[in-house]
Parts: structure tokens; sequence; C-alpha cells
């Protein structure tokens, strides 16, 4: 049911990836230059501007809903054991496996420890958060568009049932109404959160420039921060530090994956580099979250979800875009009898 997703991919809409305009994340980042003055070449009298928010019970309700949200989530084994993080390897493990929940741990850990190396974590993990954070909003203030038609069916179809009426597809109708409607309150909260942390990894990469410059793993992070902001002579400048003599690392093969589709609007060249990734890399999780949201269609996300769910069934995408669009799949086999996973 519901319109078929064409390109440009979920990623390229969630991030506004138009030529001539930035996108979400791109604005959002943009907060985060306060930490780091203004844009390392701006142009001349270009003022340096801190975007501040009016509204502190807002971003007290936001607080509130991501604490019980985190608190409902019932981790796997693994995960748990890293709740509290009491090494550099449980930090290290906690990023491999893209576990957002435990991102704030992780970063609080890595900060007490009071060296180079825990600030290079807790940068990557400050950034990386944000960024989780506002692509998660984006996707959940979306996801009603995805399921449009099946959304407006549902809600006019409860509201013309019969009173006690109780089938398979009036409870999927409710379901899938719900999954929206949460999603929606929490995609609110997760973008009022998320500037914060991209602040706070400016500020620490600002403090790395100076006394890390030279470390090749500062720069990898630099490169990150402008790919967020959408700068990419900076990026390119970056990427010729942190790729001097070693280009297999993870963290560069997936910039050069997202530089395909953010920079360059190459689709099929970022998803199949994300693969060769994988292919080098089995566990990196961070990519194959990237291919979900960089499938063509919501049946093919759910593909790419269920690869997403082997590797690590804790992922925030996983929580988030399952319950949706399982339940858009569900209510399309009720309704038509189409295969799952056809694309529609």
């Amino acid at each position: 049911m519901g319109p078929a997703m064409t390109k440009p991919t979920w990623t390229a809409r969630l991030r506004g990836a138009t030529r001539g305009g930035a996108g979400p994340i791109a604005i959002a980042a943009a907060v985060a230059s306060a930490a780091l003055g203004c844009t390392p070449t701006p142009p001349p009298h270009a003022p340096c501007v801190t975007v501040r928010s009016d509204s502190g019970l807002r971003d007290k309700e936001a607080e509130k809903t991501l604490d019980e949200l985190v608190k409902s989530i019932q981790l796997s084994p693994e995960d748990e054991a890293l709740r509290a993080p009491k090494s550099i390897a449980d930090v290290r493990a906690i990023l491999r496996r893209d576990t957002v929940y435990l991102f704030p741990a992780a970063a609080a850990y890595a900060r007490s420890l009071g060296t180079p190396e825990g600030r290079l974590l807790e940068a990557s993990l400050e950034l990386l958060l944000g960024e989780s954070q506002l692509l998660a909003s984006q996707v959940l203030t979306a996801q009603s568009a995805w399921v449009g038609n099946d959304l407006r069916i549902a809600r006019a179809s409860l509201a013309t049932e019969s009173a006690g009426a109780r089938t398979d597809r009036t409870r999927m109708f409710v379901e899938l109404i719900r999954s929206v409607e949460e999603g929606n309150k929490i995609a609110d909260a997760l973008g009022i959160a998320a500037p914060a942390h991209l602040a706070r990894g400016a500020e620490v990469i600002r403090g790395l420039r100076v006394d890390a410059r030279t470390d090749r793993r500062t720069a990898a992070i630099v490169a990150e921060y402008h790919r967020l902001r959408g700068e990419w002579a900076e990026f390119d400048m970056a990427m010729a530090i942190a790729e001097g003599t070693d280009r297999s690392t993870p963290a560069l093969c997936y910039l050069r994956a997202m530089e395909q589709l953010e920079r360059r609007g190459r689709h099929d060249l970022g998803a199949g580099a994300l693969r060769e990734c994988l292919k080098k890399h089995p566990k990196f999780v961070r990519a194959q979250a990237a291919l979900v949201l960089m499938a063509s269609h919501p049946a093919a996300a759910l593909r790419e979800l269920a690869k997403l769910k082997a590797m690590n069934e804790d992922h925030y995408l996983v929580m988030l875009l399952e319950p949706t669009l399982a339940a858009d799949q569900e209510l399309d086999r009720l309704t038509t009898g189409s295969a799952p996973n056809a694309p529609r």
C-alpha cells in the first residue's frame, strides 16, 4: 500500500541533499560552529552566530521523553554488559556496535580519562550521537509519508468501524497509527537533543586540533565534522591527512562512501562502497545502518533492516523503524495478498 519510494533515496530526502540547498543535518551541524569559531574558511565579514533555544520547558520535555525511551529498552546481554563502560575496550565496542543508547555513558567515561585517546573517542561519540539523533528524528518525521496511504486508510477505517469489531486488519491499523504517533513524539525530542552533542563534539575537536593535530585519527574526526556540515573543501584537506598512510580503516571507508552519496549524488556508488566496506569489515554496523537509510523503498529497507538486526538487535534503527515498516507490510499482505518484501 502507499506509493513506492523512488530515488532520491531516503537518505537524500532526509538530508535535504539537493543542489543549492543545505540539508537539515548541515543546518543543525552549523549550530556546533560556535564551539569551533566560525567556518574554517568563512566569507569576508561572516558573523559567527550561536543559535539558542528559548524554550527550557521544551528541552526538559524532550529529555524526559528520551530518558523514558532508554529506560524501556531491553538490551541484549552483550550490550547490557557495556551499559557502564570501564575501559577503552568497552568504549570501542560501543562504537563498533553503534549502540547509540550507550554513547552518552561512553563519552562521559572517555572524557573522565583526561587523555588524548579519551578526547579522540569522546569527539567521535558526540559527533556520531548528534548525527544519529538527527537522522532518527528525520526518519521518524518522514515515516508517516512513507506509509501515508495506509495511514489515511487506517484512520478512516477505524473511525467508521462497527463498535467492538476486532479483526487482524483492525489490529494492524491500530498498530500502524500507534507506531507513527509515538515516532512523531520521539522525533521532536531527538531533534531538540542532537545539537548539544554536535556542539560538544566540535568543542573537543577544537582542543584536538591543538593537542593532537598531527594524529591521523584527529584528521579523520575533522573530516567527519566537515562532512556533517557539507564543507567539502575542508573535508578534502582533512581526508588527505587521514589517508596519508592507511586507507583501510572502517571510518575512512565509510566517509568515502557517504561522500559519493552526499557530495556527488551517486546513490549507486555510495551503496556499492558501503557493501565493499562490509566485505572487508563484516561487523561494521554503521555501514549496514547507512544501507537501511539508502534503501529505495520500504520493502528494501526491511531487508536491510533484517541484516542490521542480525548484527545488532539493539540498534536504534531496528527499534524505531521496524514496528512501522512491519505493520505496513502486514497490512499490505492482508489487503492485497502481495508477497513479503515485494517492492510496491
